[in-house]
């Protein structure tokens, strides 16, 4: 009957109804936990957009190797297979079961310094990140498994450690700077193992910055002006003399500008133990922490301890370590850095802190010189444009007892940068003012003015 059929269709709706319900309440539970507890591969993709943000190499380009070198750390490669569908970027090599990509950047920028007596225009490689090329060969014959080796070298033409108002124009290097040469391995249940001249694991651990905005300013940005010397209207050169220079004695040389203080004598950042020729472990990722150590040639040894994750909100990279060179003149020191970047869909997204730290004690200080540094930045980077993305960064640095146990001085200012996505191109632009103080010596305040292009390929 019809009446019947109606009341039956009636009653099947009805159920269905239910059951849908029931379903939709199951995908929000569902939902709910996902949220409270993500899946290990959610996990390593937050690590891996944390490390986009670092580098600017982006998550495609980023292993299923979960122990590359440092995580985290601005200007190191990522080891990672070929994305698919891209066809450039591999060389040919003579084994055809490694891949070999040629890869780097050119860093120039113009600088303009008042150094509280004159003003003047330099050119310069700027080595905050300097100009340069690598090589590196890859193989992954198993999923998890990986070997490689890396060569990277550096050639900065007037770079920005050398030039000085005594050295406006600095001869190129007869020979290439080689700054990487290693073999590694890398496994994701045995961590990775590295030898040669690489990454010591202290390096980069006060450089950690996941603002978006590290080239005209983040805590190495000393090295853009690094050569650049005090001055001093009192004295008869103009600069000030280094701790322990004697202009009385023959041979001594007023346009030799080893003989005065630059800005590099007060203020480098005691990143760790740089690069040296060593031997590195990394332990595999372990809910987002990696343990590194290594041990160099010099009785030098370090370990570091690095993290990187996310939560619905934000993101956070951090990384600690303690150095020493064992050696009788030697030396322990101690670095760290953390950066938060807040993300989701609320006004303080790319909205960023970041924080540094480092201090360096002498077995035998000459001068009673133990330095130490402090780096703080608030940055904020947006899209307001296809083209790429756009930061602007406010730092301040503290830098104390590095030529005396009297001397201080601070970097503070304001940067900006403009990425060219189509043209794998950075625009960046700074202004800085340094003060530094220096015992019995009356130091000139100087301004700093930047504006550069970096481009990668």
């Amino acid at each position: 009957m019809p009446g019947a059929a109606s009341a039956q269709d009636a009653d099947r709706i009805a159920a269905l109804e239910r059951q849908i319900a029931a379903l939709a309440a199951e995908v929000q539970e569902l939902k709910a936990a996902q949220a409270a507890a993500p899946a290990p591969r959610q996990q390593a993709l937050a690590q891996q957009e944390v490390v986009g943000e670092t580098t600017g190499v982006p998550v495609a380009l980023q292993p299923s190797i979960q122990t590359p070198p440092s995580p985290g750390v601005a200007g190191h490669p990522f080891y990672a297979t070929l994305p698919e569908g891209r066809t450039t970027g591999a060389l040919a090599t003579g084994n055809d079961k490694v891949r070999l990509t040629f890869s780097g950047q050119i860093n120039r920028a113009l600088n303009v310094v008042n150094d509280g007596i004159s003003t003047d225009l330099y050119q310069v490689d700027n080595e905050n990140a300097s100009s340069r090329f690598r090589f590196l060969g890859e193989t992954s014959p198993y999923n998890d498994t990986q070997a490689l080796t890396l060569f990277e070298f550096e050639w900065p033409a007037n770079g920005s450690i050398d030039v000085s108002q005594l050295s406006q124009s600095f001869n190129i290097n007869d020979e290439l700077n080689l700054r990487l040469l290693e073999v590694g391995f890398s496994n994701n249940n045995w961590g990775s193992f590295f030898i040669g001249q690489g990454w010591m694991a202290s390096d980069g651990t006060n450089e950690i910055d996941i603002s978006g905005i590290t080239t005209p300013a983040w805590a190495s940005e000393p090295y853009a002006f690094y050569g650049m010397l005090v001055t001093d209207s009192d004295s008869p050169f103009d600069y000030v003399l280094k701790p322990g220079v004697d202009p009385s004695v023959d041979g001594f040389d007023p346009e030799n500008a080893s003989n005065f203080v630059s800005i590099g004598n007060l203020m480098d950042p005691l990143d760790g133990l740089s690069r040296l020729v060593r031997v590195r472990y990394n332990s595999p990722v372990f809910a987002g922490f990696q343990l590194s150590a290594s041990a160099a040639t010099e009785d030098r040894y370090d370990v570091a301890l690095r993290y990187a994750g996310e939560t619905s909100w934000m993101r956070v990279a951090a990384g600690v370590a303690w150095w020493t060179d064992a050696s009788d003149d030697g030396f322990d020191g101690w670095s760290g850095s953390a950066s938060m970047l807040l993300t989701g869909e609320n006004w303080y997204n790319g909205l960023s802190f970041t924080a540094a730290a480092a201090e360096k004690d002498f077995d035998q200080p000459s001068n009673g010189q133990n330095p130490s540094s402090w780096f703080g930045k608030v940055a904020y980077a947006w899209n307001p444009w296809e083209i790429g993305r756009t930061a602007v960064a406010l730092t301040y640095g503290k830098y104390d007892n590095y030529i005396s146990d009297d001397d201080s001085s601070a970097l503070y200012g304001i940067g900006f940068s403009q990425n060219l996505d189509p043209f794998g191109t950075e625009l960046y632009a700074a202004i800085y003012q340094t003060n530094p103080e220096i015992a019995d010596t009356d130091v000139n305040d100087m301004t700093l003015f930047q504006l550069g292009a970096m481009v990668r390929f």
